[in-house]
This record gives C-alpha cells, structure tokens and sequence, in this order.
C-alpha cells in the first residue's frame, strides 16, 4: 500500500534565501521539486494541509495521514498507528516541506500554516498525464482550425461561402469558448481525482 519509511532531511537551505520573492520556479530545481513530492506521506500531508485555513494543529494533520495510511476510520486508529506516522512527519517530512518553503512547521508548538508557494506544488499534485494534452498541440489546432476558416470565408468554398467575416468572429469566439470550458472541466477532473486518491473516512 502506502510507504511507510522515514526520510532524512535533505539539504535545502537555500530555500530560505528566495521565500515570498516570487522566484520559486527559478531557485528550486525540478528534481528538487519531485524529491519533495516523490514520498506519499509528504503528498498527503501537503494536500490535507491546502484544504484547510489559518493555522493547523500537527495532531490533525497526523490523524488524517494516519487514517489515510492505513485505510481507516479515525475512530478506529489505534495509539501505535499515530505515533509511527507523527515521528515520520515530525523528524522528517513537515521539515522537508518547510525547507522547501511550502509551509511554516512550529515544532515546538506543533503548528504548520501554508505558504503562498504551495500553490506551485499544487500544479504537479493534480497533474494527470494521462489525460493531458501539451499546450503547444492544442494551441497549434487552435490556430489550425482558424485558418481553415479564415480560407473557407476568404475564398467561399463550396458549402460555405455562406460564411461571413461576422461568422468566422463568431465562430472562432465559440471555439475558443468550447476550449476554455473544456480546459477548466479537465482541472475539475484533475482535482476531483487527487480528493479521491487522498480520500479518508472519518
């Protein structure tokens, strides 16, 4: 099922030069990026933690990763379940997340509050490449499709040299418009599948 190892801290230091500049993209590199999400427990927490406003107590977050883990009810988890969970996250994984800058994890406290660089690993949380399509392809049968009927207009082929300068706007707008929604219903998609994956019962 779900891996259960403890990871050591790797070494992101760095991090804490480029937090609140705007630069994360730039400063934190893709592998650096995957290593922080390549673990489960990390991915779990991280998603729990998006959903949620203001400050979150570490007991919450280790409930709800230890329910997911193990494929329970919180009510059915037991005391030795939770405490393998919140030794992993607290040695390791709500460190790592806070190096990377994703979250402000007060061990002391036992609080974590997001950051706005979060919503960077979002973005690859939700990706689904199975059922994603480049930007470069779709952008390309765009303008495909608009030129054959900027032409089909221009030269009044067959069939539709009914089609009309108003036409071709209305049309291209109404592509355009099919795109969008259909863009934003494959986010909703990605989305919902991420809820289900990160599902528990409570």
């Amino acid at each position: 099922m779900q891996t259960t190892e403890t990871e050591p801290i790797a070494s992101t230091t760095r991090a804490r030069a480029w937090l609140g500049t705007g630069e994360l993209t730039e400063k934190l590199s893709r592998n650096e990026l995957f290593d922080v999400l390549s673990n489960e427990r990390r991915r779990c927490a991280l998603y729990y933690l998006q959903q949620q406003e203001g400050t979150v107590e570490l007991t919450d977050v280790v409930d709800y990763v230890t329910a997911w883990q193990y494929g329970e009810s919180l009510s059915e988890l037991d005391s030795g379940q939770r405490m393998r969970v919140y030794s992993a996250l607290h040695q390791a994984h709500l460190p790592k997340l806070d190096s990377a800058g994703f979250i402000d994890y007060d061990s002391e406290n036992g609080t974590i509050e997001t950051r706005e660089e979060v919503e960077y690993a979002r973005l690859y949380l939700e990706y689904d490449p199975e059922n994603d399509i480049s930007w470069s392809t779709l952008y390309f049968g765009l303008v495909a499709i608009g030129v054959t009927l900027a032409l089909v207009s221009r030269f009044a082929v067959g069939p539709f040299d009914w089609l009309t300068s108003s036409h071709l706007v209305w049309l291209l707008l109404l592509l355009f418009g099919l795109t969008t929604l259909a863009l934003g219903f494959h986010e909703w998609r990605n989305k919902l599948a991420l809820a289900e994956l990160f599902e528990i019962n409570r």
